[in-house]
């Protein structure tokens, strides 16, 4: 829920960068600037200026919508924030101890944990999809004008239980499940994390044992490795899993 709340801008920001409108909003801006779409820009300048571009974006985010617009959808992130990680390590976990008990000897491997994690964030989507939908219609809910209030900006939804009830009266409550689909692609993100985790954890753990069994006293770097393993390999995880399915991302924000 912390990690959520101060992220929470860039999140909007992100799932702004994946919508059409904003899309073409910067590619209106590039033709402004005098840059073709058909222009071939160097690495570090195609770099420079999505960065530039990104920055841009969140500043005129809070300059026409006002600093509270950096936090839409932030809560129904917050309910889906518990439950979903609740429900995924309790999966997991559970389906760890039962494939490794009835299908692998009662022995833990890379398969047992890959099918656990397949399980574990296949039940989290079903369960938490409705949650997801709603926090990425609030973030893609741009101010416009109406001229029917006086020029007046309205927003097309209040707060959450205002968006609920607008996608279920137009949509009905399939309305609520749209996006399953690449939420269950999705579901590869999960399983390569948990998957490289794993693995990451029991070559740390085993690394400890080989220092134990050598009689070595630990080294400077040897304890740098024992107080930051395990963050730097979720972190690692994270980001290898998150890179190569990141498209399901981009899906999930139409």
């Amino acid at each position: 829920m912390t990690a959520a709340t101060l992220t929470a801008p860039l999140d909007v920001l992100k799932t702004r960068l994946q919508s059409d409108f904003y899309q073409a909003q910067l590619a209106q801006s590039r033709l402004a600037k005098g840059i073709s779409p058909h222009t071939h820009l160097s690495a570090f300048r195609s770099g420079l200026l999505h960065f530039r571009e990104t920055f841009q974006i969140l500043g005129s985010v809070h300059r026409v919508e006002g600093w509270r617009a950096l936090f839409k959808g932030l809560g129904p992130n917050l309910i889906g924030v518990v439950p979903a990680r609740s429900i995924n390590f309790f999966v997991v976990g559970n389906g760890k101890r039962i494939i490794a008990d009835y299908g692998n000897n009662g022995k833990e491997s890379a398969w047992v944990v890959l099918c656990a994690a397949a399980l574990g964030g296949i039940v989290t989507s079903t369960a938490t999809n409705p949650i997801w939908l709603i926090k990425t219609r609030l973030q893609l809910d741009k101010n416009v004008v109406v001229e029917k209030k006086g020029g007046a900006a309205s927003r097309r939804y209040k707060n959450s239980w205002d968006c609920i009830k607008q996608v279920v009266r137009q949509e009905g409550i399939r309305g609520l499940y749209k996006g399953m689909s690449a939420s269950y692609l999705g579901v590869t993100e999960t399983t390569i994390q948990w998957v490289l985790y794993e693995q990451m954890k029991t070559a740390l753990t085993k690394r400890e044992e080989r220092i134990v069994l050598s009689g070595r006293p630990e080294t400077v770097w040897d304890k740098t490795v024992s107080w930051t393993g395990n963050i730097g390999a979720a972190g690692v995880a994270k980001l290898i899993a998150a890179l190569g399915t990141y498209p399901h991302e981009v899906s999930l924000s139409f």
